[in-house]
């Protein structure tokens, strides 16, 4: 299962999950100028992020049955990534898509920002989703080495278009969500893309809601798995 993460995330986040799910081989992917590849430069819109999540995905792939998975900003890598495996006839098509903790619309409230603007909004979005501990929450050092990732990765996000995805495919997908963060109403809107079996499943908590539900996203995987 290739894994995509979210916005200032690393390969790391899917650690936990990864605990629960010995029988599957996760494949979590790092974005340029993330996690260990920290040294290399930002993307400046999601067709770079995608080609590159597609070249290493195609490396890795070794002719198995395999799904994708993707949390937050990683659910429009994957679209974006199933497209050029659906363009490209040399590798097969995923038998399944699990997606999290997005829905398939333009996010509005980044566009129009100054520098200075969007840096305190992602700041403030990035606290209230709990993805700083308490203790770094006034850390300058921390600020100084993370915001310039979150900066990069919200950019492309206030760039991406829905209207413009041309996606609609028979794989079957799995959504997870939050009705607190993402609502069922606004989730349900990925059947435009993904139009055979789409299953929802709702877990408490806000935007990093997998963290207290590992081992229960992990039983709704395996449970795709065992039934393909």
């Amino acid at each position: 299962m290739f894994c995509f993460t979210y916005a200032g995330g690393t390969s790391a986040f899917f650690d936990g999950i990864e605990k629960h799910l010995q029988e599957l081989e996760l494949v979590k992917m790092e974005y340029a100028g993330h996690g260990t590849r920290y040294k290399e430069s930002f993307y400046q819109d999601f067709d770079e992020l995608a080609d590159d999540m597609f070249r290493l995905l195609r490396e890795r792939y070794l002719g198995k049955m395999y799904s994708l998975f993707g949390y937050s900003m990683g659910t429009i890598t994957l679209v974006e990534v199933l497209k050029r495996i659906i363009a490209n006839n040399d590798m097969e098509a995923p038998s399944h898509v699990f997606l999290g903790a997005h829905e398939p619309h333009p996010k509005a409230e980044l566009i129009g920002f100054t520098g200075d603007e969007l840096d305190e909004w992602v700041k403030d979005r990035t606290i209230r989703f709990g993805a700083v501990p308490d203790k770094l929450l006034n850390n300058k050092s921390f600020w100084r080495l993370y915001l310039p990732i979150y900066r990069a990765d919200y950019g492309i996000i206030g760039k991406y278009s829905f209207e413009a995805l041309k996606l609609q495919t028979a794989i079957p997908s799995t959504i997870f969500y939050s009705e607190i963060d993402t609502p069922l109403a606004e989730m349900t809107q990925w059947k435009k893309y993904f139009i055979g079996k789409c299953d929802f499943f709702q877990y408490d908590g806000t935007h990093f809601f997998i963290q207290n539900h590992h081992a229960e996203m992990a039983d709704v995987i395996k449970n795709v798995w065992e039934n393909r």
